[in-house]
């Protein structure tokens, strides 16, 4: 007999799990007494973010609490769902979920977070981030931190040397320049290719030039089953990935390469242009790099038509929520302890960490950084939602993996796209319906 659960059938036994967790629930207020009572002991927190870069954050939290422990857990984003399934598994202590946008949507469908639609402190934050974090007509995570995304930074030493003045604009001037940069030492682009996780954002940039600036739109109208991935906008993203690819623009091994050998690789004067996030702006004001003099522009244009505007994918900001399971003890802690997380002192710290342009709250000013200012000022404004914030799981680990053979030569654009969308048709036969 074959163990396979089909989707549906894991859908209807998630449904009924949130069933009884909600009537678990009905017997206490929907919003409780704010006030930690008299807890004392850990608070876990299972975070996308590391812990080492948290540390003033969490203090400030032990100070706020006497007496609680924040146990922070760094799952990271490209292995947060695998650990925290594994969390879950074993009965380990879960309170606060601190997730990449990306993973909001299956823990909200998935009846792993609380509704917080009626916390009386929305006026905090930028609408934005309460409209991305809301699914069904339910608010199910606070945005914090910065509204950011992935520009394409480059090192001007690298341009200098070829002799190219002014700012990079298209993939034909990168193009032209491609011989001198490699002749001078440079590949003209590095790129963390053994974290797959940080492959689709090729395609998010890429796909909103050749649909035309409708990336959302054209991502909801294929979710929903009126278009394809084999449709010629959607392919002609994948292609351009291809071009860098067929072109010799990345680093030698780029699929052997994790983030920090990509950093290394721009910040050693090894590669010209690293496609990467932009809170990257605060570790290198940390850091002391001789050889990168750095900036960065939108995504090169690499459509015809110069009325496209070069548009870069972002977020808004990590998806703060509370564990739909939360021990009863603790969850007082953790409404009072989401409180005070989110005001906008807090996410000041967590904005200086990134070197944010743009932050979450209303009320806190960003970074004032050259970097972080010419951010706001070309990038915030051309700025859209991460794609796989709307894609079901599937369909991210086929885009991920198809992009990498992409680059490794393996398939063709053509094959990659009829790929992916042959896993969204087994969804489709197998009960998915996109959710708003």
């Amino acid at each position: 007999m074959s163990s396979k659960i089909s989707r549906r059938e894991f859908l209807k036994a998630a449904a009924s799990a949130g069933t009884v967790a909600v009537a678990a629930a009905s017997n206490v207020s929907h919003l409780p007494v704010l006030g930690q009572g008299d807890y004392a002991g850990d608070f876990v927190v299972m975070s996308a973010g590391e812990a080492s870069q948290q540390a003033d954050f969490i203090a400030r939290l032990e100070e706020e609490f006497p007496g609680v422990k924040v146990v922070w857990r760094s799952l990271t984003s490209e292995r947060y769902t695998e650990l925290f399934a594994a969390a879950e598994i074993a009965g380990d202590q879960i309170d606060i979920m601190d997730l990449n946008g990306q993973d909001l949507r299956r823990y909200a469908v998935g009846g792993r977070l609380k509704d917080l639609s009626d916390v009386d402190y929305l006026e905090r934050f930028r609408p934005i981030g309460l409209e991305t974090y809301s699914i069904g007509g339910s608010l199910w995570a606070i945005p914090n931190g910065g509204i950011s995304g992935f520009p394409f930074f480059y090192n001007k030493k690298a341009l200098d040397a070829v002799g190219f003045e002014g700012e990079p604009e298209s993939y034909q001037q990168l193009l032209d320049m491609a011989d001198d940069l490699k002749a001078a030492g440079y590949a003209p682009f590095t790129h963390s290719g053994l974290n797959i996780y940080l492959w689709p954002v090729w395609q998010f940039w890429a796909y909103a030039q050749t649909s035309g600036n409708r990336p959302v739109e054209g991502t909801f109208d294929v979710l929903t089953g009126n278009t394809k991935f084999t449709d010629p906008d959607h392919l002609a993203g994948l292609e351009i990935l291809q071009a860098y690819t067929d072109d010799g623009m990345f680093v030698d091994g780029v699929n052997s390469m994790d983030v920090p050998a990509a950093e290394l690789s721009l910040t050693s004067g090894n590669a010209a242009f690293w496609y990467h996030w932009g809170g990257w702006v605060g570790s290198y004001r940390q850091g002391d790099f001789p050889d990168l003099d750095l900036s960065f522009v939108n995504p090169l244009r690499s459509v015809d038509d110069e009325m496209v505007k070069r548009q870069l994918p972002g977020g808004t900001g990590w998806a703060t929520g509370i564990y739909s399971r939360i021990a009863p003890e603790r969850e007082s802690l953790a409404w009072s302890m989401l409180d005070f997380w989110t005001t906008d002192d807090m996410v000041a710290l967590r904005n200086a960490v990134y070197a944010d342009a743009v932050s979450t709250n209303i009320g806190v000013q960003p970074s004032d950084d050259p970097l972080s200012i010419r951010y706001g000022e070309i990038s915030a404004p051309n700025q859209f939602v991460y794609l796989d914030w709307f894609w079901p799981p599937e369909i991210t680990r086929a885009f991920q993996e198809q992009q990498q053979g992409i680059v490794a030569k393996t398939v063709t654009a053509s094959q990659a796209a009829e790929n992916i969308q042959g896993v969204l048709d087994e969804l489709y036969a197998d009960g998915y319906e996109f959710e708003f």
